[in-house]
């Protein structure tokens, strides 16, 4: 599924428990209406919000993991039967509401399907086989779809209602149908925990430890629901509330226990983040509650006027955001010390502008802990150096591209922590990767400097000893042989010396014209580079197919054109066993562009010794030089120099 499509999938679910619990409080203005917040509504109000908050915290760190839709589906239908609830109660003081008193007395059966489904989606848990999931879903709409057809009176308070969609011709077979469906669902749920509970007995180590809080929360499940079938057909239905939202509490929190000692759900900070929430919006409403006491009391305001509202909501609004700040803390210090303590470091160490490769080492307690960037297909550290990077890392995401890996030793320090520490400190290194990217380009323009230098010096040395070995030598033979010739004076002597010399000077003049083949020709230096390509083609021994610009450009530039189109012609001829060369040579947009094809046999090495050479003439003048093989067989030799 695309992010568009998940995040729709968020926009449209999450909102529904709150939005179900603000209708609650347009209804009666609070949820437990006229007849006040007894306990029960508390215990039921703490499982709604925790097994909400669970459901959008995995929902949105793992959106793939079912479980997580469960425990949302679990707190939305829990907010529904409360909804539900008080919308009876009005509807029918004005005269109707018969459906959404059939509503509300089945809405429980949402309770059940959501359990039974969080607790088998469960991933230590899930199996291959969907009948168990595929059952409960069934066995849930079936009997809504029944009871909604069904001529079966109420339960209480109100027995004496009927559905309105209720057929009588078959009002017997919908009945069987619908207290068959419900006992299955139920004996999914029983069913649900026993598979858990078997995995667990199943499992060994770090997957039996996963399970074990897990296990813990959700093993009352079972005699629970028994209980309350036997409680409500007593006729104790809000006792059976109180068994079912205690059920439901334990079932999160021991889920939520999973999750943070051994992450359960791959879901990192799931328990702080709800847990933080959770007391932060106590710590809210108890603020509303306090400002409206205080008020009635002290001044002569009436409880339902709106200024009294007004102002319990702008301070409880005004505390919102401390309070969390400060449960955050709280939770964080209490579930996870070890992250907590790594945090605050970082916390610190980046106000002080403390170097952020310490400052990593600090947190995290692992010498060997290091930043890596990604550079020209390979990574670097820091200062710009190569690296090979290691098995174990965390990776830093910006825009769905990784910009940095964190490299640590799980045997040091846990995974959760670095993450963490890599959340809190992403800004810095960003900026950290963006120094390690100048570094790297300085250390590159440092040892492009040095083989240029060096380069130099070796042509320097050749063009030294070819005149050495070569023309110095032959001209000082010729020099020899015609003092030879004038000392011995006969004329056929000397007219056969004269000869040798005239035959040696050729020799030397063609040795003389092959040294400077390497420089530039003198073609260049009078025609540019369409005069030197053309004077070229006519002394290489195969055919030459030309497209190049009849213009002229700066000294350097055509001077590192030139290079690039010697040395890859060169090359073609040698090594590629070629009988056509191509060079095209264009100019646009302030930049020349040359590019050397030919049909051989590829295998060029960009980073030989000529082309290495070539690449950092060419980059010297902030030039690109690339090499390769062409799709279609052959090389392509491309350099693209600013030219103003």
């Amino acid at each position: 599924m695309g992010t568009t499509a998940r995040m729709l999938a968020r926009v449209v679910t999450w909102p529904l428990a709150p939005a179900l619990f603000a209708g609650q409080f347009a209804i009666d203005g609070r949820p437990g209406g006229d007849s006040g917040f007894a306990p029960s509504d508390a215990v039921y109000l703490v499982a709604m919000l925790v097994c909400w908050a669970v459901g959008v915290m995995l929902t949105w760190r793992v959106f793939d993991q079912p479980a997580g839709w469960a425990f949302l589906g679990l707190g939305t239908s829990l907010t529904w039967s409360a909804f539900t609830e008080l919308s009876t109660d009005r509807a029918l003081a004005a005269g109707h509401g018969q459906l959404m008193a059939t509503l509300s007395d089945t809405s429980f059966v949402w309770w059940f399907l959501f359990l039974a489904l969080g607790i088998q989606f469960t991933p230590a848990v899930r199996s291959p086989s969907r009948v168990l999931p595929v059952l409960t879903v069934v066995s849930g709409v079936v009997f809504q779809i029944a009871a909604l057809f069904r001529s079966t009176h109420l339960d209480r308070p109100h027995e004496d209602i009927v559905s309105p969609w209720a057929v009588a011709g078959i009002a017997g077979p919908i009945a069987l149908v619908a207290a068959i469906s419900v006992i299955v669902l139920g004996l999914c749920l029983i069913a649900s925990v026993y598979v858990l509970v078997a995995a667990f007995r199943r499992a060994r180590g770090e997957a039996r430890r996963r399970l074990l809080w897990l296990v813990a929360g959700a093993t009352p499940l079972a005699p629970a629901v028994v209980a309350s079938f036997a409680v409500s057909y007593a006729g104790f239905e809000e006792a059976a509330g109180w068994i079912l939202s205690v059920c439901v509490i334990t079932l999160a929190v021991g889920a939520a226990m999973s999750v943070v000692k051994y992450r359960l759900y791959d879901v990192e900070r799931i328990v702080t983040d709800s847990a933080a929430y959770a007391i932060s919006t106590g710590a809210v409403i108890a603020v509303f509650s306090i400002v409206v006491v205080v008020i009635t009391k002290s001044l002569p305001v009436r409880p339902d006027a709106q200024l009294l509202t007004i102002l319990a909501t702008l301070a409880a609004v005004g505390v919102a955001r401390p309070a969390y700040t400060w449960a955050r803390r709280v939770v964080d210090r209490r579930f996870n010390r070890r992250r907590f303590d790594a945090v605050q470091v970082v916390r610190a160490g980046l106000k002080q502008s403390s170097e952020l490769g310490g400052l990593l080492v600090e947190a995290t307690g692992d010498p060997g802990v290091r930043a890596l960037f990604p550079a020209d297909g390979g990574w670097v550290t820091s200062d710009g150096r190569l690296a090979v990077p290691g098995t174990d890392f965390v990776e830093v995401l910006r825009r769905d591209r990784v910009s940095a890996r964190i490299e640590f030793d799980p045997s040091r320090v846990d995974r959760g922590v670095v993450q963490a520490v890599v959340h809190e400190a992403s800004a810095e290194i960003d900026n950290l990767g963006l120094r390690a990217e100048l570094a790297k380009q300085v250390e590159q323009i440092t040892e492009s400097r040095a083989r240029l230098a060096g380069a130099h010096l070796d042509e320097r040395r050749r063009m030294e000893r070819d005149l050495h070995d070569g023309a110095q030598q032959r001209i000082l033979a010729i020099a020899l042989q015609l003092r030879s010739a004038r000392v011995n004076g006969a004329e056929p002597v000397l007219r056969a010396e004269v000869d040798r010399a005239i035959t040696d000077l050729a020799l030397t003049v063609q040795e003389l014209r092959d040294l400077a083949s390497g420089l530039q020709p003198a073609a260049l230096a009078g025609g540019g580079l369409r005069a030197a390509t053309d004077e070229l083609a006519s002394r290489i021994p195969v055919r030459m197919k030309l497209d190049v610009v009849d213009r002229r450009f700066p000294v350097g530039v055509e001077s590192a054109a030139w290079f690039v189109i010697a040395e890859a012609v060169s090359n073609a001829v040698k090594h590629a066993g070629v009988d056509e060369v191509e060079i095209r040579v264009l100019a646009e947009a302030g930049r020349l562009q040359v590019v050397v094809l030919d049909e051989g046999v590829g295998g060029v090495d960009p980073r030989g010794r000529g082309l290495q050479g070539l690449a950092d003439r060419v980059a010297a003048l902030g030039g690109v030089l690339s090499a390769g093989d062409r799709a279609g067989g052959g090389t392509e030799v491309k350099a693209v120099l600013p030219c103003g």
